[in-house]
């Protein structure tokens, strides 16, 4: 075989994964996933990885507390790089938890935990006592609106601009709120003995510190009474029901009537980021 004939032939093994390279497969493979955790901290091993003399792994932050000392073996040791392992774990790809709520990310398995923590198709859930629904915040709208007749208040709501709620004042439960960037946003009134309470919540999946401002305004012709006031909205993914926390506007007793309702009466609502 000539020179050039067998320089084709090994380019040819190459590309089919022969004996000049292997090819990557993607491929199903059940494994058990703690032993891609460090054996000191057991956190998930990530690069740099170590390795004792008679082969143990750890991550490099164990490794700058046992330099001397194998934590498993108890030999004494040299750590090397152990640079097979961290193939290993850097070609390993999960799918996030959220996969069926339709996040299509294939994460490395150190990066899976940190992932989670920010993705945006992390479920929020159903407030409704005896409601098991959970899903995105698109989702969660159209099962209020569909399953519990929630009062549908804005679905292109404009920062900063004010909207009327008409229906609000004496009707006990939530309005929804959309915003034109998707967030979500609950007005809620409740009853108690001095009056109607109001509260809003910024629906997301992953709670944070308050980023919305919102300023709530009573109007009332008859008795002429009004009201005004500007708080931080909280922050809430409604697994434990409405938050606690929520600034409560009262809209006094005497404005409501025996009924709890007055048609004179109206709330205006404008949210913006903080």
């Amino acid at each position: 075989m000539g020179a050039q004939q067998q320089q084709e032939t090994n380019g040819k093994e190459a590309e089919e994964g022969g004996v000049g390279k292997r090819r990557k497969v993607d491929t199903d493979v059940t494994m058990d996933l703690d032993i891609l955790d460090c054996p000191v901290c057991f956190l998930p091993l990530r690069p740099p990885i170590f390795q004792c003399t008679v082969g143990h792994a750890i991550c490099s932050s164990c490794r700058d507390k046992l330099r001397d000392k194998c934590y498993l073996c108890s030999l004494p040791t040299a750590y090397n790089r152990c640079r097979m392992v961290e193939k290993v774990v850097e070609s390993i790809k999960l799918a996030c938890s959220n996969s069926s709520h339709g996040c299509t990310a294939r994460i490395t398995y150190y990066q899976k935990e940190e992932h989670e923590k920010g993705c945006q198709h992390a479920p929020c859930f159903c407030p409704e006592t005896g409601c098991s629904f959970s899903g995105p915040t698109k989702v969660l709208l159209e099962h209020f609106l569909g399953e519990h007749d929630w009062c549908y208040g804005e679905k292109d709501l404009r920062y900063g601009k004010t909207y009327r709620i008409k229906t609000l004042l004496g009707v006990l439960g939530p309005t929804v709120l959309m915003g034109n960037d998707g967030r979500l946003f609950l007005v809620n009134m409740t009853m108690e003995s001095l009056g109607g309470v109001i509260s809003v919540c910024c629906v997301e999946p992953h709670i944070s510190g308050s980023r919305f401002k919102c300023r709530l305004a009573l109007s009332c012709g008859e008795p002429s009474y009004s009201q005004t006031t500007e708080f931080l909205t909280s922050s809430t993914n409604l697994h434990d029901g409405f938050p606690k926390d929520c600034f409560l506007f009262l809209v006094p007793k005497v404005l409501l009537g025996d009924t709890g309702t007055n048609p004179a009466a109206t709330v205006c609502v404008t949210l913006k980021p903080q």
